[in-house]
């Protein structure tokens, strides 16, 4: 029974998943591409990280006054998770931010060579 949860569960979350991720208007798969493409200027990379890296700081700092409740309420179990949690979000959460701008701050002539480049393959 848990691994046919499993697999529905996957399913369902790649399907909407994929939906919101080919293409679109904020196409994280396409960002991260452009992240790791060498035609991509470094200072645009640069900014794009930059602007992930305040933003994840801002809600880092919007989420303290929780965390601390949560810590004084759970001593162990609350620092250990809240270290886990920011941890992942001071890793991932500048990554996903920059990959969503970095298609609006790059040169566009170079966006667009390598948006028709992932269309042919």
């Amino acid at each position: 029974m848990q691994s046919l949860v499993r697999f529905v569960g996957r399913r369902l979350v790649h399907g909407q998943v994929g939906k919101h991720t080919d293409g679109g208007v904020l196409d994280a798969r396409f960002g991260f591409a452009l992240l790791k493409d060498r035609r991509v200027p470094l200072g645009s990379k640069a900014v794009a990280l930059g602007a992930g890296a305040v933003l994840t700081a801002g809600m880092v700092a919007l989420e303290l006054p929780l965390e601390g409740a949560i810590a004084l309420l759970m001593p162990v179990v609350g620092l250990l998770g809240d270290a886990a949690i920011d941890g992942v979000q001071a890793v991932a959460g500048p990554l996903l931010i920059a990959s969503l701008l970095l298609p609006r701050l790059a040169p566009a002539a170079i966006v667009q060579a390598i948006r028709e480049e992932r269309a042919l393959s």
